[in-house]
């Protein structure tokens, strides 16, 4: 990838998901419909976009296969990345971002606790998910 294009990708707001998680995909299908600003962006995990965007002190090793967020430049993981993502969702999935007042060892434990049985939860896919034309733009690598 150029690096004018990491450059304009490191001002976007982006969410990393495991490509071939059926849960973490059905999270994206919400994130698509709820984001009406259209300001969030997509990239799956498995397109290494996030090793090459994110600074190497930022990432956690190893990289986790549920969920990231970038955002202005920091790296967020665990409960806090889908609790600013859900801040950038309309109503009622913004309405989740308050959660953040519970204390986070607790909101985590939930978090890796449905990270672990995703794949029960909603199964899990070959390839990751083929946005439509009108979704496409927003997905920076996939």
């Amino acid at each position: 990838m150029k690096h004018e294009n990491l450059e304009r990708l490191q001002g976007l707001p982006i969410v990393f998901y495991d490509g071939t998680c059926g849960f973490c995909q059905a999270s994206i299908q919400v994130a698509l419909k709820y984001n009406k600003r259209q300001n969030l962006h997509f990239a799956a995990l498995q397109s290494g976009l996030a090793e090459k965007l994110v600074p190497q002190e930022q990432l956690p090793d190893p990289l986790p296969d549920s969920i990231l967020f970038y955002e202005n430049g920091r790296l967020y993981t665990e409960s806090e990345a889908a609790l600013r993502i859900a801040r950038h969702l309309n109503f009622p999935w913004a309405v989740l971002y308050y959660f953040r007042f519970i204390p986070l060892s607790f909101r985590n434990f939930v978090y890796r606790f449905i990270a672990k049985h995703r794949y029960r939860i909603a199964g899990r896919t070959e390839a990751c998910m083929l946005p439509s034309p009108e979704e496409r733009a927003r997905f920076v690598a996939f």
